[in-house]
């Protein structure tokens, strides 16, 4: 391995402990100003007290899922539970140089824009031309997935029920649940899907 290799990984890793760390701290500190007891934050977001122990004192990175259910729990939102440490080293990517998926005939477009180290989530740009359709095939496998529709409309075909989203609509649920992904309109929507690669565990 070349040493500039060496460097980056001791950098990656150095990075990846110290977000964990804040993270935990950042958790810790918004329990204690409301005053909620570990076991209390445990039975409202039903995350084990084992779990939140071990994220409070920088020990484990909590995946997605887990995060979103502390966020709520706490009356939080993810976005100021996450320190902007990766702000420091700024990673552009041009949109000629994303990754493209396509599926349908090109009727379903995703372009990936981000997959983190740990490879717990993935970001994705999605365009829905009009028509209905199965899950795409690169979620199938996967588990909590959070959909917000940037543009036009979209609607969302579960087994026992039907949602129907505007334009700033989001939605979470469990990739094995969504039968379908229908367009109604005339012109193509477009929406951020946040893809969760790592189930909970308690």
């Amino acid at each position: 391995m070349k040493k500039t290799e060496v460097l980056e990984n001791q950098t990656k890793t150095e990075a990846e402990e110290l977000l964990t760390s804040v993270l935990g701290l950042t958790i810790k500190k918004r329990r204690m100003e409301l005053g909620y007891s570990m076991e209390r934050v445990s039975q409202i977001s039903n995350v084990s007290r084992g779990m939140l122990g071990l994220i409070e004192s920088g020990k484990t990175t909590p995946s997605i899922g887990i995060l979103w259910k502390l966020s709520k729990a706490l009356r939080t939102t993810i976005a100021e539970m996450v320190p902007d440490l990766f702000l420091r080293n700024p990673k552009i990517i041009k949109k000629e140089e994303a990754r493209i998926l396509k599926l349908h005939k090109g009727n379903l477009e995703a372009r990936a824009l981000h997959k983190d180290e740990n490879e717990k989530l993935e970001l994705y740009e999605i365009k829905v031309a009009p028509g209905s359709y199965p899950l795409p095939s690169w979620f199938e496998n996967q588990f909590e997935q959070n959909v917000v529709v940037l543009d036009g409309n979209l609607e969302l075909n579960f087994r026992d029920r039907n949602y129907s989203l505007e334009s700033g609509d989001s939605a979470i649920f469990l990739a094995s649940d969504l039968l379908q992904i229908k367009n109604s309109a005339d012109s193509i929507a477009k929406i951020f899907w946040v893809n969760s690669l790592q189930h909970d565990k308690k």
